[in-house]
């Protein structure tokens, strides 16, 4: 209703001065000329498809990017790289905002070894395109460089070294030092693609369950032989001290003319006569002038109730 109302007014029919002539070109009720009115109702269309071109017209470049023009009528824009800040193009251009700082991108790789193992790789990398040649990366690579030739050239390179090598020289060979051989393959590959590589991290190294185990059976058994020179060397002073013992002992007898046996045999006797719970029987010494027990609960002999100590 209220455009209809609009349209009438804005083009009602001016009022007759009764002669002929027209007496005011104006909207009566708004008291607007018909001239400004549809000047206003240009500017408003024009505001509204500003509006609703607004993104493709003023494009912004954040802190640490950059823009690459493409041109309707020109194509790719290749001798000028738009720096920070807004950009105002035409909208039917389209330009591409690339971030020039360090990017990472990190994944489990699973690669094979020289001898047809499967290990897992935790693979960290690193990496920023080129601003003096971001405009050719743009026209030969595209926004999607990252996924089309950072990650697999990475990859290729963590493949050509692993294979070199079997599962237990890769956990020998360690983390960093896989990592520096990856880097330095990956980094010859990136450069032709107008890329920066900053770094390439192996942050683990995940073996086969089965090499695993072989690998810590033989880690335990270089311990072992690590450590038996250390046993001989025990072994030998045990030797040493049974050695001279032995030589005490055959002295002490040689000059008490008591053997060692009877010697201990004594002396095991007076800690039980010293026991208050001592129970045994004491015999008399058999042929070697020994004496020998008897518990009086087992065997026949236990039935010798009438001996006394």
């Amino acid at each position: 209703m209220i455009q209809a109302e609009l349209k009438r007014l804005a083009f009602a029919p001016a009022a007759n001065d009764g002669q002929g002539g027209v007496l005011d070109a104006t909207i009566p009720r708004l008291g607007v000329s018909k001239l400004r009115f549809r000047l206003m109702v240009v500017a408003l269309a024009l505001l509204l498809l500003l509006l609703a071109l607004w993104r493709d017209i003023f494009i912004p470049v954040g802190s640490g990017q950059a823009g690459v023009l493409w041109s309707r009528t020109r194509g790719t824009i290749m001798d000028r790289r738009y720096g920070e800040g807004y950009w105002a193009i035409w909208p039917w251009d389209r330009m591409t905002v690339y971030d020039l700082r360090l990017q990472d991108m990190h994944d489990t790789v699973h690669v094979l070894t020289s001898d047809g193992l499967q290990v897992s790789m935790k693979v960290t990398v690193r990496f920023a395109p080129r601003a003096d040649q971001l405009t050719i990366l743009h026209r030969s690579v595209g926004p999607r460089y990252r996924e089309t030739v950072v990650w697999p050239d990475v990859i290729a390179a963590v493949r050509h070294v692993v294979r070199q090598f079997r599962p237990e020289d890769l956990s020998v060979l360690g983390e960093a030092e896989l990592a520096g051989r990856v880097e330095e393959a990956a980094r010859r590959s990136v450069r032709g693609h107008w890329v920066t590589l900053d770094r390439v991290l192996v942050t683990e190294i995940t073996l086969p369950p089965r090499v695993q185990a072989q690998i810590q059976e033989k880690l335990a058994d270089e311990q072992k032989a690590l450590a038996a020179p250390f046993i001989l060397k025990q072994a030998e002073l045990r030797r040493q001290s049974w050695r001279i013992e032995a030589e005490g002992a055959r002295e002490f007898a040689d000059r008490a003319h008591v053997s060692l046996l009877q010697w201990r045999s004594i002396d095991a006797l007076e800690h039980l006569a010293a026991s208050p719970n001592s129970k045994v029987v004491v015999l008399g010494g058999g042929a070697a002038g020994v004496p020998f027990l008897l518990d009086p609960g087992s065997g026949p002999v236990g039935q010798a109730k009438g001996v006394q100590k």
